[in-house]
């Protein structure tokens, strides 16, 4: 940015960008925007705040059809959009290619050690020319926790899904059915957040199933419907999705991230359980009025086992401090929302709110 355009220009987009009180809210963005030479690559991310040209010269996926030599993806699973543009990235590739998920947590060390052996299996059939079986191989593999299975197919998802809803009900349960009455006799649920600036306390809403009784496993991507109505023009909506054992131990499974503004889907890409939002320019929410939100679940391999529950939670700023928080670096956060917010969540016969996720398929035998 500071190279493409004159100081002029540059301290005009400034003063435009610290409009947003999502930033003006934040002292270390603040301050990477008065002085960016102590940080000229955050100072050009938070200045294109929307996709466009700059990201599509930096985008490995719009760079990717240009590759043809082999390539192997691996990632660990739990930091969602990680695997969602690993994903992405296979499917644009055109040479020879593997996708290996592993297990969570996410990250733990780089490179990963614990897929050395498959790695090296792979240098060692394209660099020396051993022909040791990898290419025979299934190009995908996935590790699939709860039941702690590999799962490979010659595709993502590596089985045939059936993207099935979960829909948010009263007293905070997630049930296959929708609900039967209308907002006038099931009151949304709802949260007030205060900027994060003025509090340390992240407020969360959570909705959950009744427990599996039989193992029930889901591999690939979903969408979240979300009624809600907000009294500012912007909000985050962040779910994260949870195994909860019988005893109270939990597991991330996967998340979902949306700005309000953002709300727009790409039509063309979207599909039931796949959404896609262009993120190409901001549109502010009119305070008010009830909204459906769609959210992009990123992609998962789970097995919920018997006795275990599926747990949602929903608020619009990320806990600075939790079980899986802990895991990540400083700087892997979300912008956290710089206004006070409250948020009311409509999950009635009017405003079918759900979780709509990838169940596998049995294929009966022959």
């Amino acid at each position: 940015m500071l190279e493409t355009y004159s100081p002029e220009e540059i301290q005009e987009r400034v003063a435009k960008r610290l409009q947003d009180p999502d930033v003006a809210a934040w002292p270390n963005l603040f301050h990477v925007l008065n002085y960016p030479k102590n940080h000229e690559a955050w100072f050009d991310i938070v200045m294109n705040e929307v996709d466009g040209e700059w990201y599509e010269e930096h985008n490995p996926v719009t760079l990717a059809p240009n590759i043809d030599i082999p390539v192997w993806l691996q990632i660990e699973q739990g930091r969602g959009w990680t695997m969602d543009g690993t994903i992405e990235l296979y499917h644009a590739l055109n040479g020879p290619k593997k996708l290996d998920i592993g297990p969570y947590p996410p990250m733990q060390s780089r490179p990963f050690v614990e897929e050395h052996d498959k790695m090296f299996r792979w240098y060692e059939y394209w660099l020396k020319g051993i022909d040791n079986g990898v290419m025979d191989e299934p190009a995908v593999s996935v590790h699939v926790e709860g039941s702690r299975e590999t799962v490979t197919g010659a595709q993502w998802p590596p089985k045939d899904v059936e993207h099935r809803p979960l829909y948010l009900r009263p007293r905070r349960a997630l049930s296959p059915e929708p609900e039967p009455m209308g907002p006038e006799y099931a009151a949304p649920d709802g949260f007030y957040q205060a900027p994060l600036t003025v509090t340390d306390k992240v407020e969360i809403l959570s909705w959950s199933t009744a427990p599996f009784t039989e193992p029930t496993e889901m591999i690939g991507q979903g969408a979240a419907h979300l009624f809600a109505e907000i009294d500012q023009p912007d909000t985050n909506f962040i779910l994260r999705l949870w195994d909860e054992a019988p005893g109270g131990g939990r597991q991330l499974i996967t998340t979902a991230y949306l700005k309000a503004s953002h709300r727009e889907l790409d039509e063309e890409r979207t599909t039931e359980g796949d959404p896609y939002h262009p993120h190409t320019r901001a549109v502010p929410v009119e305070p008010g009025r009830i909204e459906e939100y769609v959210l992009r679940v990123y992609p998962f391999g789970a097995t919920f086992l018997p006795g275990h529950k599926l747990v949602v939670e929903l608020s619009n700023d990320e806990p600075l401090a939790d079980a899986h928080n802990a895991l990540l670096p400083p700087d892997a956060f979300h912008l956290p929302v710089g206004r006070p917010v409250t948020h009311e969540i409509y999950r009635d016969a009017a405003h079918p709110s759900r979780i709509v996720l990838p169940f596998t398929r049995t294929v009966p035998s022959s």
